[in-house]
């Protein structure tokens, strides 16, 4: 939860501005172009229960899974995988206590690679 936390926030940095028109310079990349229009409706689950979680994690997979394969380098699509897998396991979790588990024990990993996500993010949000 945490890890998914921090990832939001990264991909937050890419976002416009309300007042933005919505524009891309010609160059920009598709994987730029799809953080761009990233929707904050998906930021976060609506509650807190397992229910929450697994209907908000299967409602951004096709996201990340579009990213991934728009990824700007091997590092970043690497990243992406692992989100991917990550949200898997969250879409799938049996129970609170077990997704609690497996966060506390995959933490360091999820931060790594949040940062290393967040740099070709920052230098999509550059880009325009």
């Amino acid at each position: 939860m945490v890890a998914a936390g921090i990832l939001v926030l990264s991909l937050g940095v890419a976002a416009p501005s309300s007042g933005a028109s919505g524009t891309y310079s010609a160059s920009a990349s598709a994987f730029c172009k799809t953080i761009i229009g990233f929707s904050s409706k998906a930021a976060a689950p609506k509650g807190t229960s397992l229910t929450d979680y697994k209907s908000w994690a299967k409602s951004i997979i096709p996201f990340y899974e579009k990213l991934a394969s728009e990824a700007p380098n091997s590092a970043s699509k690497k990243v992406l995988g692992e989100l991917v897998t990550i949200l898997k396991d969250y879409a799938g979790a049996s129970s609170l206590s077990k997704l609690g588990a497996y966060e506390a024990a995959n933490h360091a990993a999820f931060l790594k690679g949040t940062k290393a996500l967040s740099k070709a993010i920052i230098s999509c949000a550059k880009s325009f």
